[in-house]
């Protein structure tokens, strides 16, 4: 099983690649439980994600995801052989304060339900709605 889920704030503004299939790349700083470290993990999350993750999160955005490790080997230009190991994004959440906002410290409880559904909207997901009914199996 290769399963990751962090927690943390994003070091600095996300990047994003257009093309085919969209490739949006950012780092996640994660304090440990116990002592003064920080591991920072580089991640990397492929379609219309990509584009909320461009759109909505900044520098200093707390951010939750999960994903599948990913060890990659390649040649540096200078024809040394090196490891390189990111978190492929399967899914991710908003958390934090309304506040947090990409660059945004005066957004208002109706602005943060507007870019959450904004959100939603390009990821094709619906608002759900609670249903009193029995399911039925």
């Amino acid at each position: 099983m290769n399963t990751h889920t962090i927690h943390g704030r994003l070091v600095r503004d996300p990047e994003l690649t257009k093309g085919d299939t969209d490739r949006c790349k950012f780092t996640v700083a994660c304090d440990r439980r116990y002592g003064d470290e920080t591991d920072f993990f580089d991640c990397v999350i492929f379609g219309k994600r990509a584009g909320v993750i461009d759109k909505y999160f900044g520098k200093g955005s707390e951010i939750l995801l999960s994903g599948e490790g990913q060890l990659r080997s390649y040649e540096d230009r200078n024809g040394v052989k090196r490891k390189s190991y990111s978190i492929v994004v399967a899914d991710f959440d908003f958390c934090g304060s309304k506040n947090d906002s990409r660059g945004n410290t005066s957004m208002t409880d109706a602005q943060a339900r507007e870019v959450e559904k904004q959100a939603k909207t390009l990821l094709g997901v619906d608002n759900f709605e609670e249903q009193e009914e029995d399911i039925p199996f």
